[in-house]
């Protein structure tokens, strides 16, 4: 049994694909590519194929990460080479490297992801820079943010969310666009969307600040905790 972990980068138009049809296209490209997948057990077996964390609808990527396990040997380069040819312009493979097969998926390590959100539509960057940056020392400055939730069951409930918000700056600089970077908490311990932080700075700042349809969203990088410090991911590509 052999088990790869991978990276790729997502462009547009594929941002606007959702999680379960980035599994289905990934799986047809793997199935055109002859690779010797592995399968899992049970009524219904299907390939052992993961993608480490949903990516929102509307949001590119520089290095989303997923795993997989074939039932033979195939290296990381043979990889890339065979199912990059088989996917689409705007899905490229960056990294393979091999994992232990009885090691945490890396679906279950990851706890946090970086966003770089970048203004589309700028006609005064200098009042945007100042609405955002007192909406944000406003927004980091609060005790409580609180997201509502809804369960299967339709009860509502909220939680606080600022704990979630790991670092949040402002960069802006001559000649590029007005730029929020944000490293939020995500993952299966719980997590919060880089379009409900850009809301919260809407409802601080007033109407003068960009709708959230001027801003594009990039998720840049993801992480996993290690002593208490956060560690790209993955560590072997």
């Amino acid at each position: 049994m052999e088990r790869l972990c991978f990276s790729f980068a997502r462009t547009m138009p594929l941002a606007y694909i959702s999680h379960l049809d980035m599994m289905r296209l990934f799986l047809r490209a793997l199935r055109r590519s002859n690779l010797p997948l592995a399968y899992s057990q049970g009524y219904n077996p299907h390939p052992r194929l993961t993608l480490a964390l949903p990516l929102p609808v509307g949001v590119t990527a520089s290095e989303e990460l997923g795993e997989i396990f074939f039932a033979e040997a195939v290296s990381p380069e043979d990889f890339i080479s065979i199912l990059g040819s088989q996917l689409p312009a705007s899905l490229e493979l960056t990294g393979a490297g091999r994992l232990s097969p009885e090691s945490t998926s890396l679906a279950a390590r990851v706890c946090a992801a970086l966003y770089r959100v970048f203004v589309s539509d700028e006609p005064d960057r200098g009042t945007q820079y100042l609405l955002l940056r007192g909406a944000l020392d406003k927004l980091m400055s609060r005790e409580e943010i609180l997201m509502e939730r809804k369960s299967k069951k339709k009860k509502i409930t909220f939680i606080n969310v600022r704990p979630y918000i790991l670092k949040a700056e402002i960069i802006y600089k001559e000649g590029r666009p007005l730029e929020l970077s944000l490293l939020l908490k995500a993952g299966s311990s719980g997590g919060v969307s880089p379009f409900f932080i850009i809301e919260q700075l809407k409802m601080e700042a007033g109407s003068g600040l960009m709708d959230a349809s001027s801003w594009h969203v990039h998720r840049e990088k993801l992480y996993t905790g290690q002593n208490g410090s956060l560690q790209p991911l993955p560590e072997r590509m």
